[in-house]
């Protein structure tokens, strides 16, 4: 008897040691989120520790959707903020802006300017335009500059008639280098640089969601290497992170999964009822922070995940009239 309540109490204090542990990392965890307004100029950073909001900075800006490397801006707009200048002053840019890249001295801007049409615009480090915006039939999807090369992946319409291209131009004169027409793809909605590789994610065939990863070797301007998942991926790729030499982070709408390039396999690492809006990792704290949508309430919260993706805290946004969230720091 004795024993078997030295065995529940034994049981107790460590089941009260890892709730602890979780209450303990729950009250440390600290995450900014970025909301915007789309019908006053306003976005707010809001800084918080556990369910303790701690501080709020505003900036001028209406219907933020994009930031990256450090830059603030509206793809529905022309206006853009470097949030890494004392000052962050407000600039003006080209309108609808998808993707903004910092290269060396300059920064490089592409935006749509009509349906079926991409444009390129070169700036000062202060957003000062240099020379003319160069225009270019496609639908814009990305850029990325590397190499003295920039690349802009795009859709093209032509009737009934759609393919996917890779531009190059020189980033010097914003001409075009060449294109190529990526064939083994019917559709494509996501790139980025690893290495001297461009990996493009979409789809192969309009009968299933297997997802496809195709590498284009800058070097060689030419495609090298193909991976198709062995099930569907529910969702477009929004956000990608390599976790091992192997495999990858793939987090869109839906779910977080994990993608192994050598065996092809697909594993979901987290799925929720709620959708998911953006999420951002602590490398110090090796936790995910996830930004999630509950749609029936239009409600906003916070969840934290360890390692293993499993949620060991949750924090609800208080609700907002003037703005909505749209980003995890």
């Amino acid at each position: 008897m004795q024993k078997a309540y030295k065995l529940l109490m034994a049981a107790t204090v460590v089941s009260m040691t890892v709730g602890f542990n979780h209450a303990v990392a729950a009250q440390k965890d600290t995450y900014q989120v970025v909301s915007t307004s789309y019908e006053q100029p306003l976005t707010t950073f809001e800084t918080y520790i556990g369910n303790k909001k701690i501080e709020t900075v505003r900036y001028a800006l209406k219907g933020a959707d994009r930031l990256h490397d450090g830059l603030l801006y509206s793809s529905y707009h022309n206006r853009v903020i470097n949030l890494k200048n004392s000052k962050t002053t407000i600039k003006q840019i080209e309108p609808a802006p998808m993707r903004i890249k910092k290269y060396k001295n300059a920064y490089y801007m592409m935006s749509l300017s009509a349906i079926n049409q991409f444009s390129l615009t070169k700036y000062t480090l202060d957003f000062k335009k240099i020379g003319a915006t160069k225009r270019y039939t496609g639908f814009g999807k990305d850029l990325i500059v590397t190499g003295d090369k920039l690349y802009v992946l795009a859709d093209h319409m032509k009737g009934i008639d759609y393919s996917i291209k890779l531009h190059t131009f020189d980033p010097t004169s914003l001409k075009p280098l060449q294109h190529e027409t990526i064939k083994e793809l019917i559709y494509a909605d996501y790139i980025r640089l690893a290495g001297s590789q461009l990996k493009i994610y979409g789809n192969r065939s309009e009968k299933n969601e297997k997802l496809t990863v195709l590498s284009y070797d800058v070097k060689k301007q030419r495609s090298t290497k193909m991976m198709t998942t062995d099930r569907y991926v529910k969702g477009r790729v929004e956000k990608t992170q390599t976790l091992t030499k192997e495999t990858e982070l793939i987090f869109n709408q839906d779910r977080m999964y994990e993608i192994n390039h050598k065996t092809k396999q697909v594993r979901v690492l987290y799925d929720s009822k709620a959708d998911l809006i953006d999420y951002v990792y602590d490398a110090k704290t090796k936790t995910y922070h996830v930004l999630e949508e509950i749609t029936e309430t239009a409600e906003f919260r916070v969840k934290t995940l360890n390692s293993h993706f499993k949620p060991i805290a949750e924090y609800r946004l208080k609700k907002s009239d003037s703005v909505r969230p749209f980003r995890v720091l």
